[in-house]
């Protein structure tokens, strides 16, 4: 078996066991599609998630598809890596810790040519998973009635396919295209107290399934020998994503330990659409002397124009600014490894698209890590550390406080080159 077809078969294990995680243990998972897995790569999360303007020759950026064209001649880029996540939330009155792993990506980069560039891979999206139990009593009688039970799991990936092409010997265009997937499943139920009623419980599972596009333009210019400098534009518009829902909503009764079902209310499955909004992000970079590197990003998406069958889900639109910076003390030493190691530092603050009453969540991170190469070897890991919060305890809402820990693993092989014998 080539190395091509083993990167397959590995592609779709990966596909499968994506599938089948739940990386979130959030309530706030349940509105719109799940909770965003918007930083995948522990590289740009150690600069607050900033990549927009980021080209490496040595690093796959799927983030701006223009970034393909860096590519050097014969190299073939791969990268992927996971995470883990601590979390301790708290209201008023009580607070849980939860922890979660997940996968966080799987992508390939090779040059096509002297100008261009290609690149595929598959990248979580979102993710679902959410407990929620709320007792449940009568307005004119204070008796304990029951408890209503919210849960949910399940969550969107994508896989993409982009290519680069340079226009000049500064400017870069591309674009990805995204295949769309995954599975959200949201449930209700309510055990009533009283033994002479039946309890009653709602399943709802959405599929979607569909494509969307985004392009990217990169602009870099080298103001000198050791300096240079790089604007980065990504976009894509409003997308159309099929969705089909199939929703069971029935009244039962607990017979021992199993579940007797008694009258199905509801039993349908709907096909419609689901809006992914339009989203923009621009971003520079700065390299001075090959040893600083200064990156920072803007980026915005509509969410107000999503839609899931024709419903809102009363989302804000939102906003995220990061930025970080990289310091690397002799990117070609050789007799003293410590020095081409890269010391990363960054921060990010945004709006999130949840709003409760008017208020819209925030969130706010600082991050660091290190880029670390392998001696002897074109392999190199990247190691990230976040520290950040979301939310707030006012107004009934739930505070995040989390710790996120990523590992990314790289590897630049030479590739599409025949071997020479003697």
């Amino acid at each position: 078996m080539n190395r091509f077809s083993a990167l397959v078969f590995f592609l779709i294990g990966i596909i499968s066991y994506a599938e089948a995680q739940i990386s979130t243990n959030s309530p706030y998972s349940r509105f719109g599609l799940g909770e965003l897995q918007q930083s995948f790569f522990s590289e740009f999360n150690a600069f607050g998630g900033a990549s927009t303007a980021l080209s490496n020759s040595k690093s796959v950026n799927p983030s701006n598809p223009a970034t393909y064209t860096a590519y050097g001649p014969n190299s073939f880029l791969f990268s992927t890596g996971g995470w883990h996540q601590t979390t301790k939330m708290l209201n008023a009155t009580a607070e849980q810790i939860a922890n979660n792993n997940a996968f966080s990506h799987l992508v390939v980069g090779f040059p096509l040519g002297k100008k261009i560039g290609a690149s595929f891979g598959m990248i979580p999206f979102s993710s679902t998973g959410y407990e929620i139990r709320k007792s449940i009593t009568d307005i004119n009688n204070p008796d304990y009635l029951g408890t209503a039970n919210y849960s949910g799991d399940g969550g969107l990936s994508k896989i993409y396919f982009g290519g680069a092409y340079e226009l000049s010997n500064v400017f870069s265009i591309g674009v990805n295209a995204s295949y769309l997937f995954g599975r959200l499943n949201r449930r209700k139920m309510l055990d009533v107290h009283d033994e002479s009623s039946l309890d009653a419980r709602s399943n709802s599972s959405i599929n979607l399934k569909g494509y969307y596009y985004e392009i990217g333009l990169l602009y870099k210019t080298v103001l000198n020998e050791n300096d240079d400098f790089t604007f980065g534009l990504t976009a894509n518009n409003n997308s159309s994503i099929s969705a089909k829902k199939s929703e069971v909503i029935e009244s039962f009764e607990f017979s021992g330990f199993f579940e007797s079902p008694k009258d199905t209310f509801v039993n349908v499955t709907q096909r419609g659409n689901v809006i992914l909004p339009k989203y923009t992000s621009v971003g520079i970079s700065y390299n001075k002397d090959k040893k600083w590197l200064f990156v920072a990003d803007y980026n915005t998406q509509d969410w107000e124009d999503y839609t899931i069958f024709d419903e809102s889900d009363n989302l804000a639109n939102s906003m995220r600014i990061s930025g970080g910076m990289q310091y690397t003390p002799e990117y070609n030493a050789v007799t003293k490894y410590y020095k081409r190691i890269n010391y990363r530092f960054g921060a990010s603050y945004s709006n999130t698209p949840l709003q409760f009453d008017n208020i819209q969540l925030t969130e706010k991170s600082i991050s660091f890590g290190f880029g670390i190469p392998v001696k002897k070897s074109r392999t190199k890991y990247d190691l990230s550390c976040t520290f950040g919060h979301r939310g707030t305890t006012s107004g009934n809402l739930i505070k995040e406080e989390f710790i996120r820990v990523g590992l990314r693993v790289s590897y630049d092989g030479i590739w599409f080159v025949k071997r020479k014998y003697d």
